[in-house]
């Protein structure tokens, strides 16, 4: 049982490592200021390509795969259920994990639909305004990404033992008939069978 846990923790693990990856690589390729050029004619902004915009849904796709992949190898941990298996610790660090997907999808998902977005504003002074993702964002993503792996990998191992590991079941053990009131729980006996007597023949 102990390599199978170990099996299921290893995979959570990997994905969230996956996640965070390339949230990382997103926030190094993303478009930065910098790269811009503003078409002050045209009255645009023109952005360069990047793979951040892939590299971020990929690491929000991880994300969900990963908090799917918790909530259904661990069973959600139990920590959400009234389970007599669950502790206090196991219940935070579970709300956590969740927090922490959700938090952490929409975070990639927002910076990699900014950093794809083309032209730009013109304000009323005649300025053109030019929108990038600011530093920063794709990181947390990937930040949070590993720690809802994290937090849904101690939720599990933070539960009673009795949920991680197989118990021999019961066996019903038949008790000795001590301290019984005959008179309520009657025992049967069974009928005792006597040899047949022979008797000698009288004479008269």
């Amino acid at each position: 049982m102990e390599s199978k846990v170990l099996g299921y923790c290893a995979v959570a693990a990997v994905l969230g490592i996956i996640a965070a990856a390339t949230g990382f690589a997103a926030e190094a390729t993303k478009v930065k200021a910098s790269e811009v050029v503003i078409l002050v004619d045209v009255g645009t902004c023109v952005y360069p390509s990047s793979p951040a915009l892939a590299l971020g849904i990929v690491s929000a796709v991880f994300t969900i795969v990963t908090r799917i992949y918790i909530s259904v190898s661990f069973g959600g941990a139990g920590c959400c259920r009234t389970d007599p298996n669950s502790t206090p610790i196991s219940k935070l660090l579970f709300v956590f994990s969740w927090v922490a997907s959700v938090v952490a999808v929409i975070l990639l998902l927002a910076a990699a639909g900014l950093n794809n977005r083309q032209g730009g504003e013109v304000d009323s002074y005649g300025y053109i305004t030019c929108y990038v993702v600011k530093p920063g964002i794709f990181a947390a993503g990937a930040i949070l990404a590993i720690l809802s792996a994290v937090f849904g990998i101690a939720a599990f191992l933070t539960l009673s033992p009795s949920l991680q590991t197989t118990t021999n079941p019961a066996v019903a053990v038949p008790m000795a008939a001590y301290n019984v009131d005959p008179e309520k729980n009657p025992v049967p006996f069974p009928p005792q069978q006597y040899p047949p007597q022979q008797y000698p023949a009288q004479q008269y």
